[in-house]
């Protein structure tokens, strides 16, 4: 192996976390270090850049492991024909975006699709697509839905909800890739943010309208001889007289051509034509101006059975990009797969493994057939959205579902994974479906029967959050006071999940005061949890106490004392912590609750740290650990090796700690959970602060505290900042850390945190004694040993006890 390879491997057995300067020069000059090892081990990474990713660290490299890049290009046609002048320049073109333009129906999505799947080699680092809809008949896709779905596909953890913060994003992900990006049925001012960053990347975009500010590739209808090509690929004989007179009906489009061909399997060419020339046609319908492709339409139209022309006037009504079988049996009210074929085979539908859908032009059409409204459709989704949320979190409080047909089609969704798998295929669909409802009540309905698989997601906030805006407006259109108080909620809820706790907190207040109103006393307790909780992440722990208390009142669930008990952690009293903590185990215990039982447990385990009673936290540890599902979400293993982490750092085992505080963090980045991450990097710098690596501690408290003041998170500024004065302190830096730990001492004031805050003052006796400062050490000494005993943190009361306010050992 070249050296190069040595260090690439070496790098790589430790994906994602620093490899030391020491181990990497060993690993790469086993045969004998160099004259100067760092300065050829530089040289040598910097050679490994062109290829790789590689961070430089404090006391190492890190390499940067890629994902394997999406894959979202449509299938290419197999009979693709014609446009070689075009194919060559546009294989030819070195621009970083190459618009194809030109009127509806000539074929762009389809040279579009089979150029970039000739160019697709050339990006491995995969290829992304979007259909923006921009001129079809439902809503358009806005740029932030469309982001959002390239930042998950390129793997981001957690998704921004503003366009600016997701161009950000977007822009730091894409400036080292050679990506190929799609972006279909556009608009000058959509295309823009969907733009990827750096040289290597390049754009496909397809338009109706002309876009000046990129290279322009005009596409017109075909030409005689590639109309000609397609009929003959697709075995349309006749004479060549009637073949012209063909393509004229058809006006060279290559969508109507394709029709009209298939139209044709079973039939002459000449009685074909006596059907476009004759009469009695529906001459009401225009599709784009142009009546000889409505002809062409209008003839495969009613050539279809009954119940095939029945379906495709439905199909119209879909307003999501795709849709599977089951949703068009929900619309037919009938088994819709034979007319489904049928349509098909007239090229009226198109085909992509089992899912379905239809060109702007043929929907356009098919509405203006007219037919019933989409409520089939929508029930049928509201029923399964609502049946997989169930699987995801059967604990969680949801609105009455109304009555609904009893025929609709129930996908097998009692497991997680079926679950996520209808979901993640129809998410798109129902969004779709919740912004075209209007002010109907299932705007609001499908909002909330999606929440399950909001908060599962992080990525999916900007979807989730449309939503609810769009339920918003129907409920207050309608006057339901109800939903419009579970709305604000799941709006609350959406920025919450994503980290956006001062947003979430105007939306929760409101949900209460409406809930109050409308007299829904179960509403109101969910409500009245969640808006403690915001209180509580923002440092308003009375005012969580108090929400938590309400709801009590109303409902003795599990969930309000579990997150009762865990804002105690951070006021106190810590024997009330436990007590509510407890209650909420026995009670999802009695009730079988598998979710609430392993919460409860990963609660108490980490409330009992904070009296010392370690043998306990250990307990219930282990008995999470053998509880620990898929049904618990992606944000739950993350905690649960975070309180593991902590324990071992109590227990003085810090290596071990450090060990579990880096998987804690990267389960926490994985999932999208910030506030996690912070966490998990306090104990991961805390450890690594007691084994003599100060200046690592530092980079991770700083990143915490970087988080947590991003997010409004108080507990993990008041902790981050506890954690770089005991760093500045250790390091000898004693005016720095006396700074950061009298601003912890004032944000743990402020937020109430008086549980954390024991740490604090103790933190602050020791630098004032490092100081030589021993009368303001020992008045902080006496202050805390009291913040201990009202809070319970008996620990720390003891360490408190045990300090010396005398002269300090000699160093």
């Amino acid at each position: 192996m070249t050296r190069i390879d040595l260090l690439r491997t070496a790098l790589a057995a430790r994906p994602g976390q620093p490899v030391s300067f020491d181990e990497l020069i060993d690993a790469v000059w086993a045969d004998g270090r160099p004259a100067n090892p760092k300065a050829a081990l530089r040289n040598l990474v910097q050679r490994l850049r062109a290829t790789d990713t590689v961070i430089t660290e404090p006391h190492g490299y890190r390499l940067v492991v890629r994902r394997p890049g999406p894959r979202q290009l449509p299938a290419d046609l197999p009979d693709f024909v014609g446009r070689a002048e075009e194919i060559e320049a546009a294989l030819r073109s070195r621009a970083p975006v190459l618009a194809i333009t030109g009127p509806p129906g000539v074929g762009k999505t389809s040279l579009a699709v089979h150029v970039a799947h000739r160019l697709s080699d050339a990006h491995p680092d995969g290829q992304l697509h979007v259909n923006l809809r921009a001129f079809s008949e439902s809503e358009p896709v806005t740029a932030e839905q469309a982001l959002s779905r390239f930042l998950r596909a390129l793997g981001a953890d957690q998704v921004p909800a503003s366009l600016d913060a997701q161009t950000d994003l977007y822009g730091q992900l894409t400036a080292g890739l050679r990506l190929l990006v799609v972006i279909d049925n556009a608009t000058a001012d959509l295309v823009a943010p969907l733009l990827p960053a750096g040289p290597g990347s390049r754009v496909i975009v397809t338009s109706r309208t002309d876009l000046p500010d990129h290279e322009q590739l005009r596409l017109g209808v075909f030409d005689d001889a590639e109309a000609d090509e397609l009929l003959t690929n697709m075995r349309i004989d006749g004479a060549l007289p009637d073949r012209a007179e063909l393509v004229g009906w058809c006006a060279h489009l290559p969508l109507a051509l394709r029709i009209a061909a298939a139209h044709l399997t079973d039939r002459h060419l000449t009685d074909y034509l006596a059907d476009l020339r004759g009469e009695g046609r529906l001459d009401a319908l225009e599709i784009e101006g142009d009546t000889a492709v409505r002809a062409t339409f209008e003839l495969s139209y009613l050539a279809l059975p009954d119940r095939a022309q029945r379906l495709f006037r439905l199909l119209g009504q879909i307003p999501g990009p795709d849709f599977g079988v089951e949703a068009a049996t929900a619309l037919l009210g009938a088994p819709a797969a034979e007319p489904l074929d049928q349509l098909v085979a007239a090229n009226l539908v198109q085909r992509a493994q089992d899912r379905h859908s239809l060109h702007d032009l043929l929907r356009a059409y098919a509405l203006r057939l007219g037919d019933a409204s989409p409520a089939r459709l929508f029930s049928y989704y509201l029923l399964n959205a609502d049946r997989a949320g169930r699987t995801l979190n059967p604990e969680l409080h949801r609105l009455p579902l109304p009555e609904l047909p009893p025929d609709l089609p129930v996908h097998d969704l009692a497991t997680m994974t079926g679950a996520l798998a209808w979901l993640d295929t129809e998410r798109q669909n129902v969004v779709a479906a919740i912004l075209a409802a209007g002010d109907q009540p299932v705007a609001w309905q499908l909002t909330d029967a999606m929440r399950a698989h909001f908060l599962h997601h992080a990525a999916n906030v900007v979807e989730w959050q449309t939503s609810a805006r769009a339920g918003l407006r129907a409920a207050r259109a309608r006057g339901d006071v109800g939903a419009e108080a579970t709305m604000h909620g799941s709006l609350g809820l959406a920025h919450w999940r994503s980290g956006e706790f001062a947003e979430a907190l105007p939306e929760y207040t409101r949900a209460v005061a409406l809930a109050r109103d409308h007299g829904d006393r179960q509403v109101l307790g969910s409500l009245l949890t969640n808006l403690g909780i915001i209180h509580w992440e923002l440092g308003d722990l009375a005012e969580a106490v108090a929400a938590m208390q309400e709801s009590l009142t109303i409902e003795r669930s599990p969930n309000a004392l579990y997150n009762l008990s865990s804002i105690l952690v951070d006021l106190g009293p810590l024997d009330l912590a436990v007590s509510y903590g407890e209650e909420a185990l026995r009670i999802s215990r009695a009730a079988g609750l598998t979710a609430g039982v392993a919460y409860c447990l990963q609660g108490l385990a980490s409330v009992y740290l904070f009296p010392g009673d370690f043998d306990t936290s250990e307990r219930y540890l282990a008995e999470v650990a053998t509880l620990t599902t898929p049904e618990l979400g992606p944000h739950f293993p993350s905690r649960s090796m975070e309180t593991r982490a902590f324990l071992r750092l109590e227990q003085g085992r810090h290596a071990e700690a450090e060990q579990d505080a880096r998987r804690a963090v990267e389960l926490a980045v994985a999932s999208g959970d910030d506030t996690h991450e912070a966490d998990g990097r306090i104990s991961l710098g805390t450890a690594l602060e007691r084994q003599g690596r100060v200046e690592e501690a530092v980079v991770e408290h700083e990143q915490s505290l970087a988080i947590s003041r991003k997010a409004g998170f108080a507990r993990g500024e008041v902790q981050a900042l506890a954690a770089l004065a005991a760093d500045h302190r250790v390091a000898g830096h004693l005016d720095l850390a006396l700074r950061y730990a009298t601003e912890a001492d004032d944000r743990a004031e402020r937020g109430q945190l008086r549980v954390r805050q024991v740490q604090v003052v103790a933190e602050l006796v020791e630098i004032r004694r490092a100081m030589g400062e021993f009368e303001e050490a020992e008045r902080l000494r006496l202050r805390g040993m009291e913040l201990a005993r009202a809070t319970g943190r008996r620990v720390w009361e003891r360490r408190l006890a045990e300090l010396s306010v005398g002269e300090p050992p000699a160093s």
